[in-house]
């Protein structure tokens, strides 16, 4: 799949058993009043996704030979993930997708172990046509950012970036996630937004035409957020 870019990423937690978007205060924004439970990483809210790196889309093959010749091929199953990299998701999403438990005094318990489910969908273009999106994602995984690395700043800032690396689970018989392409005669914002973030009214995420959607509960900005000063209307993608 050839793309341009990477825009945006589309993050919502996922109840392990229904399979659907998990919303209010247990969603990954963390609002009583969310209704729509996805956050919209992108340059306003996070300072821009820098990429999304898919591996193991495919399984491993196996030649199977009969007659001296190769009469088979055996494909085991696909192990997907990616990593997710973003210049600074606001640590209360992060912490909910990596689904560390707030202490109450300010700090995230560091358990190591995560048993949050989350969605994520990525939203880039055809490489020879910017105004033609192109989506992939999974359906449900588990994030972790296993190693993290602060440095000393210099005669240069070393600044790190948010790297997740979500493992797919299967959602049924749904598979890990889809590819999506506006240019498809029966595309959709609405389609695509219900198969990857099931259960909620996806229409604040949708503008007509255009591919892009909204973070719903526009509480972000510049990578953080300010609890004691929510807002309720939706940012423009």
């Amino acid at each position: 799949m050839s793309t341009l870019g990477a825009e945006k990423a589309y993050m919502a937690r996922i109840d392990a058993t229904k399979n659907t978007v998990v919303t209010g205060i247990e969603g990954i924004n963390g609002d009583a009043s969310d209704k729509v439970g996805v956050f919209v990483a992108d340059e306003t809210t996070a300072k821009g996704i820098v990429g999304f790196n898919l591996t193991n889309m495919s399984g491993s093959q196996t030649d199977i030979y009969g007659s001296n010749k190769i009469v088979w091929i055996s494909q085991g199953k696909a192990a997907p993930q990616g990593v997710l990299t973003i210049n600074a998701l606001p640590y209360q999403v992060l912490n909910r997708a990596l689904g560390r438990e707030e202490k109450g005094d300010g700090g995230y318990e560091a358990a190591g172990k995560n048993n949050t489910y989350i969605a994520v969908l990525v939203k880039s273009a055809e490489a020879f046509d910017i105004d033609k999106p192109v989506y992939a994602g999974f359906y449900k995984g588990l994030a972790q950012m296993a190693t993290e690395n602060m440095q000393t700043n210099n005669a240069a800032d070393q600044r790190v970036q948010d790297a997740l690396t979500i493992k797919a689970a299967e959602r049924g018989k749904d598979g890990f996630g889809a590819y999506y392409y506006a240019e498809e005669a029966a595309f959709t914002e609405k389609r695509m937004f219900e198969d990857f973030f099931p259960g909620i009214d996806v229409s604040t995420l949708i503008t007509d035409g255009s591919g892009d959607g909204g973070n719903p509960v526009s509480k972000y900005s510049g990578g953080r957020q300010n609890r004691d000063n929510r807002q309720t209307s939706n940012t423009g993608g």
